[in-house]
C-alpha cells in the first residue's frame, strides 16, 4: 500500500507540476492579450518577446494609407514616368544624355564662323515638296507633289512661307532660317525642307548671310538681287544645274556654308517641326535659341502658341533685349478661310490638346504613314541635353497633366540675365538674394550648354 501510494503520490507530483507550468503559460499569453503585467516594464524580457503585439484601428489605418498611397504612386508611374526610364543599356539618362559620343564629333567641322552668334530660330514649316524646273514654275500645280486636298491654291501660300521666312532672316543679322520637313511622300527622294531651301535659292530672293559673307548670283531672273560683295558668289549655272531640276542642282551650289539657312529633314508634324527645329538649330550653331519666330498657316497659330510651346515649355511671354522670345507669323491661303479654321479645331488643336506630344493613336498613326522610308532623326545624340524630351510621352489624354517636367536647357533659371524668371526660380532668388555665399548660379548641368558656354 505504502509503495503503491507512494507511486501514485510521486505520479501525481508530477503532474500537479507540469499543469502548473502549463497554467503559467496560458496565463502569460492571455495576460498578452489583455495588455497584463506579462507585458508591462517589470515583465522578464522573454515574456515581452514571447508575447503577441495587439493590432490597433490607428495600426490598421496607417498601414490602409501607406497601401493606398503606394497604388497612387505606381498609377502614377504608369500614366507619366514610363518614357522616363532610359533607354536599354542605359543605367540612368544622366549616362545616355550629356554629351555627344566621340566618335560622331570626331566626324564634324567646327561650325560655320559667326553660327555662334545666332540666337534667333525662323522655323518655316513645310507642307509638300517642290519639285519644278524654275521659279517661275513655282505657282503650277504639277510641279509640285501634293496631297489631294492641297490642290488648286495652297501652293501660292507655301511660296508666301518661303518668302516671309527670307525677309525675317535677312533683316535679322541673328537670325538662322530653318526650313522643316521630312521625307513624306514615297515618289521623292527629297524631303520638304529640302525642296523649300531649293525654291528660295531659286526666287533670286537676298538670301541671309552669316557676317563676313555673302551669297549671290547672276541671273536674268526678275527677283534676282545683285551683291557688290566677292566673299562668296555663284553663278545661276551653278545654282540651277545644267540641264537639271533646280531643286536637284542647289546642294552642290557653290557658297551654301555662308547661308543663315539650313534644313530640317525629319519633322513629320507641326510639333516636331517646332521641338526638331530647335535640336537643328543646336546641331547648326553648337548653342540653343533664345527667340523663336514661326512662318506658317495662321489657323495653327493656337496650336503653337497654347500647345506645342507649352508641351516643351518654351517662354512665349518673356522678352530678350525688348524683343518677345516669342513670334508667329500667319499666312492663310487666299479666300474664305472659314471652314480651314473649323477643321483644325477638330482635327489638329483637338487633337494635340489631348495628346500634347502625338505619340498616341490618330497622330502617331498620322506620323508612321509620313515616314514611308522609315527615317530616324539623329537629335539623341546631337543635342543630347534634351533626349528625355525626345523620348516623352505620357499617358494618352493627359494634355497639359503630361507635360514634360524635368529640366531643359532654355529653363527660366536662376542663372543669366536674359532667361527671365519662372515661379521656382523666382521664389528661390527672393528666399536667397543678398545672402552671403549664394553666386546666383543655377542648374549645373547646363553651364556648359548654350548661351553660358560662350
Amino acid at each position: 500500500m505504502t509503495s503503491s501510494s507512494s507511486l501514485f503520490s510521486s505520479g501525481g507530483g508530477a503532474g500537479s507540476s507540469s499543469g502548473a507550468n502549463e497554467r503559467a503559460r496560458k496565463s502569460a499569453i492571455s495576460l498578452a492579450f489583455s495588455n497584463g503585467s506579462a507585458t508591462g516594464p517589470n515583465a522578464p524580457l522573454r515574456d515581452r518577446l514571447a508575447a503577441r503585439s495587439r493590432v490597433t484601428n490607428l495600426g490598421i489605418v496607417l498601414l490602409l494609407s501607406a497601401t493606398a498611397l503606394s497604388m497612387l504612386l505606381n498609377l502614377r508611374y504608369l500614366a507619366l514616368g514610363g518614357a522616363s526610364r532610359p533607354p536599354r543599356g542605359f543605367a540612368s539618362w544622366s549616362s545616355f544624355h550629356g554629351t555627344t559620343p566621340d566618335e560622331l564629333k570626331a566626324n564634324l567641322p567646327a561650325p560655320p564662323p559667326g553660327s555662334n552668334r545666332l540666337d534667333h530660330l525662323v522655323i518655316v514649316t513645310g507642307h509638300a515638296i517642290w519639285a519644278g524646273c524654275d521659279f517661275e514654275g513655282r505657282s503650277k500645280d504639277e510641279n509640285w507633289i501634293l496631297e489631294p486636298y492641297q490642290v488648286g491654291g495652297s501652293i501660292e501660300t507655301y511660296w508666301k512661307h518661303i518668302e516671309k521666312g527670307l525677309e525675317i532672316a535677312d533683316a535679322d543679322p541673328k537670325a538662322l532660317l530653318v526650313f522643316s520637313g521630312g521625307q513624306t511622300r514615297t515618289v521623292s527622294l527629297q524631303t520638304e525642307a529640302e525642296s523649300y531651301f531649293s525654291l528660295a535659292i531659286a526666287s533670286g530672293m537676298n538670301i541671309p548671310t552669316l557676317q563676313g559673307f555673302d551669297f549671290s548670283f547672276n541671273s536674268t531672273s526678275s527677283h534676282s538681287h545683285k551683291s557688290n560683295s566677292k566673299a562668296i558668289s555663284a553663278s545661276s549655272d551653278d545654282v540651277l544645274g545644267k540641264g537639271a531640276h533646280a531643286n536637284a542642282g542647289v546642294p552642290t551650289a557653290k557658297g551654301l556654308a555662308g547661308v543663315r539657312m539650313t534644313t530640317e529633314n525629319f519633322a513629320l508634324d507641326s510639333y516636331q517641326n517646332f521641338l526638331f527645329s530647335i535640336a537643328r538649330f543646336r546641331e547648326y550653331t553648337g548653342v540653343y535659341p533664345e527667340r523663336i519666330t514661326v512662318v506658317g498657316y495662321g489657323m495653327k497659330k493656337s496650336r503653337f502658341e497654347e500647345l506645342h510651346a507649352k508641351a516643351v515649355r518654351w517662354p512665349i511671354k518673356n522678352f530678350v533685349r525688348g524683343q518677345k522670345r516669342f513670334h508667329y507669323v500667319g499666312i492663310d491661303d487666299q479666300g474664305d478661310t472659314k471652314p480651314e479654321y473649323e477643321g483644325e479645331k477638330i482635327k489638329g488643336f483637338a487633337l494635340f490638346e489631348r495628346d500634347m506630344y502625338g505619340c498616341h493613336g490618330r497622330l502617331l498613326s498620322k506620323r508612321r504613314d509620313r515616314n514611308p522610308t522609315r527615317r530616324f532623326h539623329p537629335y539623341y545624340t546631337s543635342a543630347p541635353e534634351i533626349a528625355d524630351l525626345l523620348n516623352w510621352c505620357p499617358g494618352d489624354n493627359l494634355g497639359l497633366q503630361g507635360v514634360y517636367r524635368d529640366s531643359l536647357p532654355w529653363d527660366l533659371r536662376v542663372a543669366g540675365e536674359l532667361s527671365g524668371w519662372g515661379r521656382a526660380t523666382t521664389k528661390f532668388r527672393e528666399e536667397h538674394q543678398g545672402k552671403s555665399g549664394w553666386s546666383g548660379v543655377g542648374d549645373s548641368r547646363w553651364l556648359d550648354v548654350g548661351r553660358e558656354r560662350q
